[in-house]
Formats: C-alpha cells, sequence, structure tokens
C-alpha cells in the first residue's frame, strides 16, 4: 500500500499501543497518544512517524498507509528468520550425518541421535514459526 501525509489536523489510531487515539501537540509538530502517553514526531516529509521518547537503540517509525500503519524500523527481528534457517539447516545436516555414521554403532547412541534430532526440528519449528509471525 502506498503510505499517505499524515495530517496534524486528524486523528490516527497509536501504533505502539492500538487501543489510544493520536492527538497533535499544540504548536508542535509532534502527536501523542491518549492512552500510553507515548510521543510521535513527524519526518520533514510528513509521510513517517517516529516515536520520540524512548530507550530502545533503534528508533520505531511507521507509515500510515490510509487505515493502518505500516512498521518501517530496522530491527533484530527483521534478521530472525534468516538466522532461525540457517540455524535449523545446519542443526539438523550436524545431526542426520551423525545419524547416518553411526547406524552400524550402538543402538542406544542411534537412538539418542535420532531423539537429539526430532527435538531439534521440533524447537526449530516453532523458531520459525514465532519469526513468521512477528513478520505479519
Amino acid at each position: 500500500m502506498k503510505p499517505e501525509k499524515i495530517d496534524l489536523q486528524n486523528a490516527y489510531p497509536c501504533p505502539r499501543c492500538k487501543r489510544g487515539q493520536l492527538q497533535a501537540i499544540v504548536l508542535t509538530e509532534a502527536f501523542g497518544c491518549d492512552r500510553c502517553s507515548q510521543i510521535f514526531g513527524l519526518t520533514e516529509d510528513n509521510l513517517m512517524l517516529e516515536q520520540l521518547s524512548t530507550s530502545y537503540p533503534y528508533k520505531k517509525a511507521w507509515q500510515w498507509t490510509g487505515n493502518v500503519w505500516k512498521d518501517q524500523s530496522r530491527s533484530l527481528s527483521d534478521n530472525y528468520l534468516p538466522l532461525a534457517l540457517v540455524f535449523v539447516l545446519v542443526s539438523l545436516l550436524v545431526i542426520s550425518v551423525l545419524l547416518v555414521f553411526q547406524h552400524n554403532r550402538d543402538p542406544g547412541v542411534v537412538a539418542l541421535l535420532a531423539a537429539l534430532l526430532l527435538v531439534t526440528f521440533l524447537l526449530s519449528t516453532v523458531s520459525i514459526w514465532l519469526a513468521l509471525r512477528n513478520r505479519i
């Protein structure tokens, strides 16, 4: 969706708490939320809203699409899915190779490696699900 210019005269839902309403702060180019008390400023082109009062190392920013805010911030969650996929593939590859080379050995070791492979697969599935859930 194409971003729209943010108008100081309009009321918008709060992109942070999602329950409050943003209201323009008099004599400034900023908005304040009536619920969570967060303060947001506008960029020079009035296309992006930035959270001003934060201890978060990355600046949070949103664009208005006409009916919802679209998050424009860069954070660890942007890189989480590729990192999770690499971890999953490497873990499954190592355990599978160990399992193949142990097939003529002690059945207890083979069972342990098979259980480790299953647990790794389940944990990686949950990890990827969490990564995808955070991206949507």
